[in-house]
């Protein structure tokens, strides 16, 4: 059996505190059918927890957990879930990352949370840069309205300005889902203006409102993630990646790696529709991917990275 990644066995201690309280006695196989894992990977994962704590390390800030007499016994309180977090600036980047995907702005409280977690000497503008850049800025009650109403199947009242459009039109929409893609968020919604299917933009749906009515979901379940770009024919940027950070392809729609050099450098071609949108995702990566071609995209990251260091 391949040996599991740091980060896979970093992810199941995580997800195991969660089931530890204070004075709790189960069965490990019990635990471990929860946890969907086996017994004997559950007592090496308490294990590794027994070692972990907090600074000082002394014996009253370690995870008193043991495995005795096939019993998971918690003796005490677990001071490293107690404890203040303080997250590193991979970590901070990572959940400023996850944030914008989940669709949270740089002035949401969660947001705030987040910069307030930063490892002392971590640079807390930077990462208010991150979640600034990384989306497109949408008002957070459109965005719960609209994920609330896919959920319930409810007709939401939209007021949609256009790209373009003097003032924004009222429409009734039946919303299927919200997608993120190239640094905005999208609703998926049957129009009944248009009878059809039709692709909204978050930020630019100025207000929304829930009538009340229910519909059925008229799009199947298996009919996959909806895309608001056709990539055929769109320029190509040409990025690269620094050492120790990834292309992932969902990130970067339509792209793909094209060189993968000694040194850990990889360097790859991205369709854009717009600079706007590809200047965000670099800007946001915070010098690990350098655009290297063509010229309009290397001005409009060099211009939008200026104006947020001005602010």
């Amino acid at each position: 059996m391949p040996r599991a990644s740091s980060s896979e066995a970093a992810r199941r201690l995580v997800a195991l505190l969660g089931h530890l309280t204070p004075g709790m006695s189960v069965p490990v196989g019990d635990l471990a059918e929860t946890l969907g894992t086996t017994p004997e990977q559950l007592a090496a994962d308490l294990s590794t927890l027994s070692l972990c704590g907090v600074a000082p390390y002394s014996p009253d800030q370690m995870i008193d957990v043991f495995v005795e007499d096939g019993l998971v016994e918690v003796y005490s309180p677990l001071p490293a879930v107690s404890a203040p977090v303080r997250l590193s600036p991979a970590e901070a980047q990572a959940l400023a990352a996850a944030l914008a995907a989940a669709g949270f702005t740089a002035e949401d409280p969660l947001a705030a949370k987040l910069l307030a977690a930063a490892s002392t000497g971590f640079d807390a503008a930077a990462l208010e840069r991150t979640l600034r850049s990384a989306i497109a800025t949408h008002d957070s009650s459109v965005f719960e309205t609209l994920a609330s109403a896919a959920r319930e199947h409810e007709v939401v009242t939209i007021e949609y300005q256009a790209d373009g459009a003097a003032c924004a039109a009222r429409r009734d929409v039946e919303p299927n889902q919200l997608f993120a893609e190239r640094g905005a968020w999208y609703l998926s919604a049957w129009c009944r203006v248009a009878c059809g299917m039709r692709t909204f933009r978050v930020d630019r749906v100025r207000a929304a409102k829930s009538t009340g009515e229910r519909f059925e979901n008229v799009v199947a379940p298996d009919a996959g993630l909806p895309s608001a770009f056709v990539t055929d024919g769109l320029p190509l940027a040409t990025l690269r990646f620094a050492a120790g950070e990834p292309f992932v392809a969902r990130e970067w729609p339509g792209g793909r790696v094209v060189s993968s050099d000694p040194d850990g450098t990889t360097v790859a071609e991205v369709p854009y529709a717009g600079t706007g949108w590809i200047a965000r995702r670099v800007v946001a990566r915070l010098g690990t991917v350098e655009v290297l071609a063509p010229d309009e995209v290397r001005a409009a990251t060099r211009e939008l990275a200026n104006e947020l260091l001005a602010e």
